[in-house]
């Protein structure tokens, strides 16, 4: 039996309050293994909360940061020492046709994102010393991975919402207690 094999039946005024019906998220949950003939009767009960009551209501399986990785070349890196840039950093540098002297092709930066901060170039005492990868201060990148129920975006604009109140709240009380002191 599968989550597909659920049947809602809407129970006062619920079919006009869920004109779309209800149904579970994913059609492919296994709930039991039954044998030929055999069949279950199920009674559900769904309560709507948030993850503060309990951690059953996240709609967030990962949520992480990290800083803005900044990726420099101190010189220019030309030719084979250029393929294995690309190569022990993929995504973050492309090779580029150059007409400089003896060189075909270099290497440039075009999406420092992409850095994974492996800093596998360091293998190579060539670009250990024309590499250098730190991080901007001021600049995070926020993960956020929704397990289905609520859109990433819509927990993140939610999560800003109630952070919002809070700060207002915090200021709402220090006012308050400085015109307590005042008095």
């Amino acid at each position: 039996m599968y989550s597909r094999d659920l049947e809602w039946v809407p129970q006062g005024n619920q079919k006009e309050k869920f004109a779309d019906g209800i149904r579970p998220v994913f059609d492919d949950i296994l709930i039991m293994k039954l044998r030929p003939g055999q069949s279950i009767e199920l009674e559900a009960h769904a309560r709507k909360s948030v993850g503060k009551d309990h951690a059953k209501y996240s709609p967030v399986s990962t949520a992480s940061y990290r800083l803005m990785p900044k990726v420099e070349l101190l010189h220019e890196v030309y030719d084979d020492l250029a393929d294995e840039l690309e190569m022990v950093e993929p995504g973050v540098f492309n090779i580029v046709p150059c007409e400089e002297g003896s060189h075909t092709r270099k290497a440039v930066v075009v999406n420092p994102y992409a850095c994974t901060m492996s800093r596998n170039f360091m293998k190579n005492p060539k670009l250990k010393e024309i590499v250098r990868i730190t991080r901007e201060p001021d600049h995070f990148i926020f993960s956020v991975e929704s397990v289905g129920m609520i859109p990433a975006s819509t927990i993140v604009a939610e999560a800003i919402r109630v952070l919002r109140q809070k700060s207002e709240k915090i200021v709402r009380l220090c006012q308050e207690q400085k015109e307590k002191e005042n008095i």
